[in-house]
């Protein structure tokens, strides 16, 4: 069975295009253990999700992310009001495509530079990967908006995770 690591992993190997990164070296971007890396590794290729050689399969992680994701992994809102790093919509992968009116959604962070509803990260680490990365950054935006957004926001998210995979994985 997926679990939440397991998708920060996949947003990890999104973000790196071809560069067959080590187990190591796959676990210090995903800020994660090697061994929690390995075992997420092994549930992605028991699920079809990834290959042999650590390459995203397109075809089922299109299937997957916008078919089940919300559902296995779904989204957590709080209505509290905190500081944070701008997430899902309000990241800037997608703060150019979406008119914001009220409070944003935002990852909890002490030192975030915008505030709004808080938006628990997909996994604890998550937020460290995504502020030591950029594309891993995009990556989780787009995911949290298929795990919790709006049509619209799905729709853009999947839209922009196919340009991704077409554009790294070809």
């Amino acid at each position: 069975m997926i679990k939440r690591q397991d998708i920060l992993v996949l947003a990890t190997l999104l973000g790196s295009g071809r560069e067959g990164l080590s187990y190591a070296n796959l676990a210090n971007k995903a800020k994660l253990s090697v061994s929690e890396t390995f075992a997420a590794i092994g549930r992605l290729k028991e699920s079809g999700l990834i290959n042999g050689d650590k390459r995203v399969n397109k075809r089922n992680t299109e299937e997957f992310l916008e078919h089940a994701l919300r559902y296995i992994c779904p989204a957590h809102y709080s209505n509290k009001i905190t500081s944070g790093v701008p997430a899902s919509y309000a990241a800037p992968v997608a703060s150019n495509e979406f008119a914001v009116s009220g409070n944003i959604l935002v990852w909890p962070h002490a030192q975030g530079s915008a505030v709004g509803r808080s938006l628990e990260p997909i996994y604890p680490t998550a937020l460290e990967a995504a502020l030591a990365d950029k594309s891993i950054y995009d990556n989780l935006a787009l995911i949290d908006m298929l795990r919790g957004g709006r049509l619209r926001e799905r729709i853009f998210a999947m839209n922009k995770i196919r340009e991704i995979m077409s554009h790294e994985l070809n």
